[in-house]
C-alpha cells in the first residue's frame, strides 16, 4: 500500500523540528555548564577555605559561578544552534 504522505515537508513541521533541535540544544549545553559551574565553584570554595582557614559558604558555589557560567554558555550554545539551523536549512534549500 503506498504512503499518503508528502515527499516535502510542510514548512510549519520544518519550523517546528528546527526550534525542538535548537532549544534542546541549549538545554543541555546550559545543564552542562550548570555541572562544570558547581564543579569549579565547589573547588574554588574548598581552595579558598583551606587557604584562608574558615569555613567557606557553598552557596557562593552556586550564586557566583555555577548560576552565571550556566547562563553564559547557555546564551553562547542558544546562538550556536541558531546560527547552524539557518546554515543548515540554507544549504538544504
Amino acid at each position: 500500500m503506498p504512503s499518503t504522505l508528502p515527499s516535502q515537508s510542510s514548512a510549519v513541521s520544518l519550523l517546528f523540528t528546527s526550534t525542538v533541535r535548537v532549544l534542546f540544544t541549549t538545554l543541555i549545553f546550559t545543564a552542562g555548564g550548570m555541572g562544570l559551574g558547581l564543579l569549579l565553584g565547589i573547588i574554588a570554595m574548598i581552595t579558598y577555605g583551606l587557604a584562608a582557614g574558615v569555613q567557606p559558604d557553598m552557596r557562593n558555589a552556586y550564586r557566583h559561578v555555577a548560576i552565571p557560567l550556566a547562563v553564559t554558555i547557555g546564551c553562547i550554545a542558544l546562538i550556536g544552534a541558531l546560527y547552524l539551523e539557518v546554515r543548515a536549512r540554507r544549504t538544504r534549500a
